[in-house]
């Protein structure tokens, strides 16, 4: 029994490993039911490789029966049905580790994540021999049907902005990878997507900014403002003004983002042109995002402006991951800095005990034998144990 499970489970693991492949490529053709270990993949991708980017569109659980899926809006139409148009492509029912294979043609290959829309933000720089990774966002209140045919849209869009030689492949994602990326995913979405958590996020490839909520409070009295859209006015390299905006216009919130020694400061932040507010403290390097969780800055008069869940950044020349429409933060340069009153309060307690401690230590070395009834011209004063 035992050696049965086992095997179950040798077979088990073996399987999982294998992919799909699906190749856009004049490529040997081999029976769909043989499985094709790692050399022999290796000996048909790499010929390609020599005059050629390879490009892999990476599906998670793609499985055989999804190219046997029908569109959800005709119920007859393949989900694949700008693939279908293709030609020349050969599949490949089951590859032993396919990126495996690949990664080695290219140990500094790159992945990129691309939207439902397949647009890249930047061209790709296409070289002979390069192999670049493309994943999906992830999608969850979509039905597979309907996932399957929007990444077919993608995939044609994005062959079309791909004008160098390629070879396109389109194939699973490791599982274990699979399973990285959803939780990556589900940890990026309040800056990715933001709805789940009700929050605002607008993006530009020189700036991005998230935040829940945001009001004001002139002459006591507080106003909640939404905002609907975000504006970039660059004056030169290293300074542009950003301007957010309500939908009808009558809220309006502008600062300048300006590069100085080595970091971002915001600067003059207005609120509907005529009530400014300090922000001198607002700043941080290029390659971290600046997040504060209640941001509060005032004016020379009292009024103030309220940001919840803050966080921007201003990458300048520094280099981000492109993820769909947005970019990823860098690591978070907070508003609270180091030094917190928490740590400032430890400090000065162990201050404390230790300034106790020490006083302590040295009156115990200050204790000496009682002479106050030696006379020092007399005899000495002994004392025997009998009396």
């Amino acid at each position: 029994m035992k050696i049965a499970f086992l095997t179950l489970f040798v077979i088990g693991v073996a399987a999982a490993s294998n992919s799909v492949v699906l190749v856009f490529a004049p490529v040997p053709k081999i029976p769909a039911l043989e499985s094709i270990d790692y050399d022999s993949f290796n000996a048909i991708v790499k010929p390609l490789a020599e005059d050629h980017m390879i490009a892999v569109i990476q599906e998670d659980g793609l499985s055989y029966n999804d190219f046997l899926c029908k569109s959800n809006r005709t119920k007859e139409q393949s989900c694949y049905s700008r693939l279908q148009g293709i030609t020349p492509k050969t599949f490949y029912r089951s590859v032993n580790n396919p990126e495996k294979v690949l990664q080695s043609l290219d140990p500094n290959s790159e992945t990129i994540i691309i939207s439902k829309s397949g647009k890249l933000e930047t061209p790709l720089k296409c070289k002979a021999g390069k192999v670049v990774f493309f994943r999906f966002e992830a999608e969850p209140e979509l039905s597979r049907e309907d996932i399957l045919e929007t990444h077919d849209f993608a995939i044609s869009n994005l062959m079309k902005q791909v004008s160098c030689p390629t070879v396109f492949m389109y194939t699973s994602t490791p599982e274990k990878e699979s399973t990285v990326i959803k939780r990556a995913r589900r940890a990026l979405s309040i800056w990715e997507t933001a709805a789940p958590e009700g929050g605002i996020i607008f993006s530009n490839p020189k700036f991005q900014i998230f935040f829940t909520t945001l009001s004001v409070t002139i002459d006591n009295t507080k106003k909640d403002i939404t905002i609907s859209s975000m504006k970039i006015d660059e004056h030169n390299t290293t300074d542009f003004t950003v301007t957010l905006a309500s939908s009808d216009g009558v809220d309006n919130v502008t600062f300048n983002i300006a590069l100085k020694a080595g970091y971002y400061y915001m600067k003059q932040l207005t609120y509907n042109t005529n009530t400014q507010f300090l922000t001198s403290d607002v700043n941080a390097p290029p390659a971290f995002s600046y997040f504060c969780g209640n941001l509060t800055v005032s004016s020379l008069n009292g009024n103030k402006l309220l940001w919840n869940s803050l966080q921007f950044q201003a990458p300048f020349s520094s280099k981000v991951n492109a993820v769909g429409d947005y970019f990823q933060f860098g690591d978070s340069w907070n508003c609270v800095g180091f030094v917190s009153h928490a740590i400032l309060a430890g400090l000065f307690v162990s201050v404390i005990l230790l300034a106790i401690l020490f006083v302590g230590i040295c009156w115990m070395m200050d204790i000496n034998t009682m002479d106050r009834f030696d006379d020092p011209k007399g005899k000495t004063i002994t004392i025997n144990a009998n009396e």
